[in-house]
C-alpha cells in the first residue's frame, strides 16, 4: 500500500479538527461535573428565631384623625346629575311587533312619551313611541325593533349602554 501525502489543506484540517475536539472534551468533562480532583463539602448552618411572647406585642396606636373604617367590599361611584325625564340603561332588539312608527317597550318610562334613545357609545341616536311590553327581558332597560336599533349600533354589539330621555 502506497502512502499518499496530505496536502498542507488536508493537514491544516486535521489539525483545526483535532484542537476543537480537545477544547469540547474538556467542556463536556468541566460541565458534568465528573472530575476527580475536587471534593466538595457540604456545610450546614442553623439559625434559631426566638419565639414571640404575646406580652412583648405593642398594641397598634393611631396617631390623629379618625379610625380607619373596615372595608365594605363596595366603593363610592361618581354618577353625573340626571333629570327627572332622564335614565341610562341597556337597549337590545327585537322582531317582533313592526309598525310603521318606531317604537319602544320598557316597562321604566310611561307608555306613549316620544323618547330619544342615544348610544352612548357613539352618540348617535333615534326617535321612537314609548309602549309598554312584557317583552323586556331582565337587565334590559328598553327594546327596540331590528330596523332601529340598526341606527343605533351593529346588531351584533346588543345589548349596548343608552341614554334614554323624553
Amino acid at each position: 500500500m502506497t502512502r499518499v501525502p496530505l496536502s498542507v489543506y488536508e493537514r491544516r484540517r486535521v489539525a483545526v479538527l483535532a484542537v476543537v475536539s480537545m477544547l469540547a472534551l474538556v467542556i463536556v468533562r468541566s460541565t458534568t461535573g465528573d472530575s476527580n480532583d475536587t471534593t466538595s463539602e457540604t456545610t450546614t448552618t442553623f439559625t434559631t428565631v426566638p419565639p414571640i411572647v404575646e406580652d412583648s406585642v405593642p398594641v397598634p396606636v393611631i396617631l390623629g384623625g379618625p379610625a380607619a373604617l373596615p372595608p365594605s367590599g363596595t366603593a363610592a361611584i361618581a354618577k353625573p346629575a340626571t333629570s327627572a325625564n332622564e335614565y341610562t340603561g341597556t337597549a337590545t332588539f327585537t322582531v317582533l311587533g313592526y309598525t310603521e312608527r318606531a317604537v319602544c317597550y320598557s316597562t321604566t318610562v310611561p307608555q306613549g312619551q316620544n323618547l330619544v334613545v342615544t348610544n352612548i357609545n357613539n352618540g348617535q341616536s333615534i326617535k321612537c313611541l314609548s309602549v309598554y311590553s312584557t317583552l323586556v327581558p331582565p337587565g334590559i332597560a328598553i327594546v327596540l325593533h331590528q330596523s332601529v336599533f340598526v341606527k343605533l349600533s351593529d346588531l351584533i354589539d346588543a345589548p349596548i349602554p343608552v341614554k334614554v330621555t323624553w
